[in-house]
């Protein structure tokens, strides 16, 4: 395929593994995230982004099934294949819906390049472990959320990728004043999160909790006054959740993806005090000591330290907040991906990116 000229924004056609497109119908200007300054963003630096879901019919038939089943769509794949060769570039969001077209793609002599835009690190689920296997040695690039990713596609299959990074809208979570006597807030859903070692660090200290998630906790015992809250909330909801808190903990296990992740990233843009679980894949988006306490995992006594020092020394706390706000905005706005992956993308379809 020809290298585009500069003149001529790159064409990107986006294949999630999930419907996007009603998300996109229902936006609300200020009630949820903006799902779109991403892309606007990569279109002013030459990339124009079509986005391309799995078909209805694919998606009732599997309802309730995860996403990777979804996003193997053969439909959508062969409409792919067929009518939509003169893009610069198919960019799959994880690994299924990049699949059959990366098989198939020889067979109907398919030139646009094939890119994957995140993966999940995979030991022991075989239907993920089986889509990789097929499509990380086929993909023409990958980009990836952290350099724990970039080094495990190396390591692993050989594989080079480009470090793009998580993306937050900073004008949605956004500072607000922080409360006289405000709770600890921990939050999470996924299986990364150690609420276990999370409850045994603040069960004798003599504070208000709140624990924003789905998952069942450990009893409770002790001082500590703990709140759960189970039920799914607006985005306008977490937001204030998050104003609430006197602090904000990500209490994490050691894992292959990046857990926690957006929680760190939409604290740190409210500008809350932030003390995270030293998990591997988060290690870019937090400085120990200048963004946030960070403490071992499964370590419930360094957990309540770097509690009480947060609540301790408000100074100190405010100047990690002030720091972490500063830090997403910088790197992990959509503003900053769009501009990263704008130029990577446009770096890839130049050939400038070096094939494995």
């Amino acid at each position: 395929m020809a290298v585009p000229a500069a003149s001529r924004p790159v064409r990107v056609l986006l294949v999630p593994p999930e419907q996007w497109q009603p998300e996109r119908d229902a936006f609300v200007p200020g009630q949820v995230p903006d799902p779109f300054t991403i892309y606007r963003v990569m279109q002013r630096y030459g990339v124009e982004v079509e986005l391309f879901d799995p078909h209805d019919a694919v998606v009732r038939s599997i309802a309730g099934r995860h996403p990777i089943y979804t996003g193997l769509d053969p439909l959508r794949a062969m409409k792919v294949l067929t009518r939509h060769r003169d893009i610069d570039l198919l960019l799959s969001v994880f690994e299924s819906p990049a699949t059959i077209p990366l098989l198939l793609r020889r067979l109907l002599r398919y030139r646009p390049k094939i890119a994957m835009w995140d993966i999940v690190p995979e030991r022991h689920w075989l239907p993920r472990r089986l889509l990789q296997r097929a499509s990380l040695p086929r993909v023409d690039h990958v980009f990836v959320l952290s350099r724990f990713h970039q080094d495990y596609l190396r390591t692993r299959y050989g594989r080079s990728s480009s470090v793009v990074w998580q993306h937050l809208d900073v004008d949605f979570f956004r500072p607000e004043p922080a409360p006289t006597h405000g709770p600890i807030l921990a939050i999470g859903d996924d299986q990364g999160r150690d609420f276990d070692t999370f409850i045994a660090a603040v069960s004798d200290l003599d504070v208000d909790v709140v624990v924003k998630t789905r998952r069942a906790l450990p009893q409770m015992s002790g001082r500590a006054r703990i709140t759960q809250i189970p039920q799914r909330l607006s985005f306008v909801e977490l937001r204030a959740l998050y104003a609430s808190a006197a602090l904000v903990v990500v209490p994490l296990h050691e894992t292959l993806n990046a857990s926690g992740v957006g929680s760190i990233l939409e604290a740190m843009a409210m500008a809350r005090p932030l003390v995270v679980s030293d998990n591997p894949p988060i290690r870019d988006y937090v400085v120990a000591d200048e963004t946030a306490l960070v403490v071992p995992p499964h370590d419930p006594a360094a957990l309540r330290a770097a509690i009480r020092t947060l609540l301790d020394d408000p100074r100190r706390a405010a100047t990690l907040a002030a720091a972490g706000r500063e830090r997403v905005v910088a790197e992990f706005s959509d503003q900053a991906v769009g501009r990263r992956m704008a130029g990577e993308i446009r770096r890839l379809i130049a050939g400038d990116i070096r094939a494995d």
